[in-house]
């Protein structure tokens, strides 16, 4: 038996444009994240999809809505799939961050699993409560084509156990907004056969807002 998941991060935030951490802050996509929508459902129009699940911020449903405009399923949206928690971190940039917390988020920076962000979640909390919802979703359903939409850290976690990294490899995957990732697993084995893929967004969205 083997279950495909269909990896799909959401489009473009306000925050994503201004690169402010976001967590769980439950903010609408702009004009280039619904446009960007677009082109997803469209990319995924013609691959058969057995079931689509989604995360319960408006973000993530409004891109599973996109895509099921061809599907017409079921979307079964879980806050198991939410974004890693920022806690105090959220709305805030990097430069923010730094000024008030510089020793933790240098700690962050190079062992991020070593860390609780403030009155937020930790690495650790994230992957266990995405580990359990993925392998419950796997175990519904054998043999089938599965769509996930949902955020760039939960996408990290389920790549990063298929490739077998650890949690301090965090850095070292990339999750675009719209980016489409496969992995197939058989077997009790995973395999990647895509990798955020960007291929299907139009390429002049940069100045839209």
């Amino acid at each position: 038996m083997s279950t495909t998941l269909i990896l799909i991060r959401h489009g473009e935030t306000p925050y994503n444009r201004d690169r402010r951490y976001q967590g769980h802050r439950d903010t609408p996509l702009t004009k280039k994240g619904k446009r960007q929508t677009k082109e997803i459902a469209l990319r995924l129009k013609n691959d058969p999809l057995d079931a689509i699940y989604s995360s319960d911020l408006k973000r993530t449903k409004y891109t599973a809505k996109a895509i099921n405009r061809y599907h017409s399923l079921k979307i079964r949206a879980l806050p198991q799939l939410r974004e890693i928690d920022f806690g105090d971190w959220e709305g805030k940039t990097h430069d923010e961050i730094q000024r008030e917390w510089r020793r933790l988020l240098d700690e962050w920076e190079r062992e991020p699993s070593k860390i609780k962000i403030p009155r937020g979640e930790s690495i650790q909390e994230l992957a266990e409560r995405t580990r359990a919802t993925t392998k419950k979703i796997i175990s519904i359903h054998p043999n089938q084509r599965v769509a996930i939409i949902t955020h760039g850290g939960p996408i990290r976690i389920i790549l990063m156990d298929a490739l077998g990294l650890g949690l301090d490899d965090w850095w070292k995957t990339i999750t675009s907004n719209g980016g489409i990732s496969i992995i197939e697993y058989q077997n009790k084995r995973a395999e990647v056969s895509l990798q955020n893929d960007t291929s299907h967004l139009i390429k002049n969205l940069t100045n839209e807002k």
